[in-house]
């Protein structure tokens, strides 16, 4: 493979990337066995199965915008999310996920690790926001949505961790109680976070 053509390829990453499907690539002309010799020279990481980075800008991405690229439908949630809003002291070794629980299940990559919530398709954008990263945007649930995560999802999580949350999170200047019922209400956790929003007031 001539310089030329490793450079023609590589304006394709920085087009589409940071981390471009095989699909694209093959739709501009760039074959498996020239993805495969790309990845034996150095030049690309293969992140997991019809996924890959230009190398040189790897090490640059962090983890929320590595999972972004390869499950776009997902949204940045949980432990993830309130680490992100400063809501939790806790810090995960995994990036939490939510997707529609209709949507088939992706194949998680090696690096980083994905812990996977789910979520019925009718709320899975209910909350969210998105954040200018580096390199990219990325979705996150917002303050509010991730409170009501956390005590929809306390039997996995543990009740200690979401009483922590919704502590940091009454503690906020721009905190939204309305906006907070709200999807409280549409998750069916508002009797819970109702009775320790009252104490915690």
């Amino acid at each position: 493979m001539t310089s030329e053509r490793i450079n023609n390829i590589k304006t394709l990453f920085d087009k589409y990337g940071p981390i471009i499907k095989a699909a694209i690539l093959r739709e501009n002309k760039v074959c498996s066995r020239d993805i495969k010799e790309l990845i034996d020279k150095g030049y690309v990481i293969k992140i997991k199965t019809g996924y890959y980075c230009w190398n040189s800008g790897f090490d640059d991405l962090n983890d929320f915008e590595i999972v972004q690229s390869i499950i776009p439908t997902g949204v940045i949630s949980m432990f993830s999310a309130a680490v992100i809003h400063e809501m939790t002291t806790v810090n995960p070794t995994d990036v939490n996920v939510t997707i529609a629980s209709r949507m088939l299940k992706p194949k998680l990559p090696d690096y980083p690790p994905v812990d996977l919530f789910f979520t019925s398709n009718d709320n899975l954008d209910l909350g969210i926001e998105e954040h200018v990263m580096e390199h990219m945007k990325v979705r996150v649930y917002n303050a509010e949505r991730t409170v009501c995560d956390f005590f929809k999802y306390s039997s996995r999580v543990g009740n200690d961790v979401a009483l922590e949350v919704i502590k940091n999170y009454m503690l906020r200047k721009n905190k939204n109680l309305q906006l907070l019922f709200e999807y409280a209400t549409k998750l069916r956790v508002k009797k819970y976070i109702k009775s320790y929003v009252e104490v915690l007031l």
